[in-house]
């Protein structure tokens, strides 16, 4: 009876590691292998580089249909469903600004995935010297820090 009941638990707890295992698994695919800290938020380092147009990056001296070439060093996916990324580059010169601008917008993604339609506030800083920072923020349960 003891052998019988030792190898109940043990295949149960095998069982419950197979099924935690997955969901593990699950979560980090759709996350796109972001790593958990602890039970907070998912953190994806990153150094992907896109070209971000101007209408995100409200800058008067810079070409409506010009772009300045970013790398996305962060993105936090928190357990609450916000998130956030954030972007640095440099403007060229001659198309820097004489003082800092801050420029406020809105983006919706527009790529296919499972953030596509997503809603993100943008906040780009440009300095003077042409270092410039954009920031997605979504906030879709109004919660989280201000």
């Amino acid at each position: 009876m003891k052998n019988r009941t030792h190898n109940f638990f043990s295949a149960l707890l095998f069982a419950g590691l197979l099924v935690a295992g997955s969901s593990v698994q699950a979560q980090n695919n759709r996350i796109g292998g972001a790593v958990q800290n602890g039970n907070g938020a998912y953190v994806l380092k990153t150094d992907r580089q896109e070209c971000m147009t101007n209408t995100l990056l409200g800058l008067p001296t810079l070409p409506a249909t010009s772009c300045v070439t970013m790398t996305q060093e962060k993105f936090i996916v928190t357990p609450s469903g916000n998130s956030s990324a954030v972007w640095r580059g440099m403007v060229p010169e001659g198309q820097r600004p004489a003082q800092r601008v801050v420029f406020n917008s809105t983006y919706v993604e527009v790529f296919e995935g499972p953030t596509k339609g997503l809603t993100y506030n943008t906040v780009a800083t440009t300095e003077p010297s042409g270092a410039v920072t954009l920031t997605f923020d979504r906030k879709p349960n109004g919660k989280g820090k201000k």
